[in-house]
Order: C-alpha cells, then structure tokens, then sequence
C-alpha cells in the first residue's frame, strides 16, 4: 500500500519546496498532509489546490499524527529541541516512520557532536534509536546532505554581495560537501519509496551534491556567476567561541546557537564521508558550481 505524510514545518523556506515536490509524485502517496495550526491555514491555499491536505492540530499532540505512516520533521532550530516529543506524539498516534530535522553534516563524525549547535539533533537521534528498540516496527531515516548549498552561499557566513568580500570563521582549505535545496527535497521524497533492509529500524542516506569542497572554490565560482572578484578573509573561530560562551552565560538561546553555526562549515562538520548513496536515486544532483551559477548567474539577486 502506498504510504500516506505528514509533514511538520511545511510552511517555511525549506518546507514549501518540500511540499511542491511531494505533490509532483502524489500519485505514489496515498496521502500527503501539512500539519498546521489554526492561524497558519491560510498559507497552504497553494498546496490544498495541488491535492495537499491541511491537519489543523499541535505537532505535540498524538491526534494530529492518526492515519499516517510517516512523519517528515523540518523543524527549525528553535523548535528542534522539540523533536523527542513530536516522535513520542507521533508513535502514540500511530505513525511508525519519521524523519528528523537533518538534512545537513554527519553530527557522528569525530568531535562534531560536541558542538552546541548540534545538540538538539544528537538528542533527537538518541531518542529515536530509543524508540526503535522499545518498538520493534518504529523506523527513522536520517538524510545526509551537508549544508544547503544556498545556506553556504549566504550572508550568514560571512558574504558580503555589495562590497564583494568574504568572512567565514575558519581557515584556508577546509573541506565541506554541498547540496541544493531542490535536490535535498528529492532525496527525501524518494527515500521514503526505499524499502528498509530486513532486519533494519535505520535508513541512512548519505547524499552530497558535491562532497569535497574548499571555501576557496565556492568563492571562485561565486566570483565568475557574478563577473566580479570578490575577497576572501578567514576570521578566527575563537572569537565566535567567545561569543558564543557570552551568549550562554546571559541565557540568551539563539544567540547562543547562532555563534555556534558560524564555525560549522569550516571545522569539518560539514564533510559527508564516503561510501555514499547517490546512486540509489533516479537523478544526478547539481554540482556546486551549477547551483551558484543558478542563482546568482545573470545579475540574479543574492540570497
């Protein structure tokens, strides 16, 4: 039987592309449903004319989960702490696949786990393998992507599209793997089509656009989709860590969790290790530089 989803968080930046690209394969789901509440319906009028459903409900709340299979979570990361309860929500509601807010760098590899800004998504991971051995039909699937290649390209770290320059928190020749947004959504939507291994509770999907990358050649090709050559200055990672240890102490969260994201891409958290998974999927993922001369190619507005 074709499963029936629920996705949570179908509303923001990452959440709309999801949705569109769900409703382009509906006809291998047997339901695909946004989960919102009252005040945020008006936002998926687009999504209802292209055969979504809208469940008016509380992610936090077992109703809201009855009648489907899976669970797709785009939380964010303020609401990422929320996770083990969405999944405990969901198990009660009788759900029995569900996708974490990944998405991103392999939180398992070496010391990366210990950074604040993946702590909630350790704990989540932690409770689902949980749940997987107190419920023997419970499985979680785990899409590794590293960044959005969007999210790499962007003020956040550091670029500056008026005066042309730089600034990430790292040092030369870091290493990170990218993936466009689109294709993330694609991953996600197939992999869910992917039977599980006998025997197996755990997908894991390793699925990078482009795996080895340097902050030098992103720039690069920045420079050439712009016609412009911008500069590059590496800031040091300890400022951000005193920052972000400012920000613990004056109880301020999202701070907190902000200083912590600016070292991300170039401490080696954002690398997605071999072997990977891409062949298992039907399409070929952009490369970084097909993705960075898309979006900014041709006087295109920066991000």
């Amino acid at each position: 039987m074709a499963p029936s989803v629920l996705i949570i968080g179908g509303s923001g930046a990452v959440g709309r592309p999801l949705v569109d690209e769900f409703s382009k394969k509906k006809a291998k789901f047997q339901r695909i449903a946004v989960l919102s509440d009252p005040a945020k319906i008006s936002r998926f009028a687009d999504a209802q004319k292209k055969g979504v459903e809208v469940i008016v409900g509380s992610f936090l709340d077992a109703n809201s989960y009855q009648g489907f299979d899976v669970v797709v979570s785009l939380a964010g990361n303020a609401a990422m702490k929320l996770q083990p309860g969405m999944i405990e929500a969901a198990i009660a509601g009788g759900v029995r696949h569900f996708y974490p807010s990944e998405y991103g760098g392999d939180i398992s590899v070496g010391e990366v786990w210990k950074n604040r800004y993946f702590r909630d998504k350790v704990v989540t991971r932690d409770h689902l393998a949980a749940k997987a051995k107190e419920f023997p039909d419970f499985r979680y699937t785990l899409v590794l992507t590293g960044p959005f290649t969007e999210y790499a390209v962007s003020s956040f770290n550091g670029i500056d599209f008026e005066r042309h320059t730089v600034e990430p928190y790292g040092k030369p020749g870091a290493e990170l793997s990218v993936t466009a947004m689109a294709d993330v959504m694609k991953y996600i939507v197939e992999s869910i089509l992917i039977p599980f291994d006998s025997g197996k509770n755990v997908h894991e999907f390793r699925v990078p656009g482009e795996r080895l990358l340097t902050w030098e050649k992103l720039v690069e090709y920045l420079g050439e989709a712009q016609g412009v050559e911008y500069k590059l200055i590496y800031l040091d990672p300890r400022e951000a860590a005193t920052k972000q240890e400012e920000a613990r102490k004056n109880g301020n969260e999202d701070e907190e969790v902000f200083w912590a994201g600016k070292s991300v891409m170039l401490n080696g958290s954002g690398v997605i290790l071999e072997p990977v998974d891409n062949g298992r999927f039907s399409f070929t993922p952009e490369t970084a530089k097909e993705t960075i001369h898309r979006l900014f190619g041709k006087n295109k507005a920066s991000l």
